[in-house]
């Protein structure tokens, strides 16, 4: 076999393999619908963890439904059950039950004093809100993985700066790193305890770490999750109004 026809024969295959790799945008989205189902109601378990030890816990129902659409609702403890977080859009709203109080969010806020921003569980869309751009591939949790970069389409987003690693053989996210506009290092996410959930393999267990203070964490774990068909009208201040005038 002679020089030119080895040559051939690599050209060949590297373009074949470059042509069957998925783009940034596809790598993202895949890793997004792997992640969630389109509708869902989900149990999760909250805790919030500071200097290494266990501050507070909270347990939560979660409605969410397409990408601009999500309720939160504290099940447990006593003292914040019943508060209610709505996201429609951009906009997101609190509930306070005990005087049926509606006060507005940012994104950026925490919830419930954890890790987690109002964004994190309810508002961001990495597919709508960030570019991607794939920077090559590398080993996370001994699992062969895309990195991706992510650059926020405007300033509305939280983060101005996403790294974001998936898994190439079923794109499921392992790991990401949240950054501002001056790249400074704000957090982590690892994403954990695969099991079945709505029918299909996704991560149980997101923790969140505060990169700026050593300690302070956030671990949520998906109880339970169900595909749902959610009606529109239950994702409106009226609708927050009247749950809590319900005895």
């Amino acid at each position: 076999m002679n020089a030119i026809r080895i040559v051939g024969i690599v050209l060949t295959i590297s373009l074949i393999s470059w042509a069957q790799q998925p783009s940034a945008e596809e790598i993202l989205k895949r890793s997004v619908e792997s992640s969630y189902p389109e509708q869902f109601v989900s149990v999760n378990k909250l805790e919030n963890f500071a200097k290494g030890e266990l501050v507070s816990a909270y347990e939560l129902r979660v409605f969410k439904k397409g990408s601009d659409k999500a309720l939160l609702e504290v099940l447990a403890p006593e003292d914040a059950k019943g508060q209610k977080i709505l996201r429609v859009g951009d906009e997101v709203v609190i509930l306070f039950p005990e005087n049926c109080r509606i006060v507005p969010l940012s994104a950026r806020q925490n919830v419930l004093g954890t890790s987690f921003t109002v964004a994190d569980v309810l508002r961001v869309d990495l597919v709508k809100d960030y570019n991607a751009k794939l920077l090559g591939t590398e080993k996370v949790q001994d699992r062969s993985a895309y990195k991706l970069e992510l650059t926020a389409k405007d300033e509305t987003v939280p983060f101005a700066r996403i790294l974001y690693w998936v898994d190439t053989e079923n794109f499921l996210p392992l790991k990401a790193e949240f950054y501002t506009e001056t790249g400074k290092l704000l957090r982590r996410a690892l994403y954990e305890e695969r099991k079945q959930l709505a029918g299909a393999l996704r991560p149980s267990k997101i923790t969140i770490e505060n990169a700026l203070e050593a300690g302070t964490k956030t671990v949520m774990t998906i109880i339970e999750m169900e595909i749902k068909d959610l009606p529109d009208s239950m994702f409106t201040k009226e609708a927050l109004l009247e749950s809590c005038k319900k005895p």
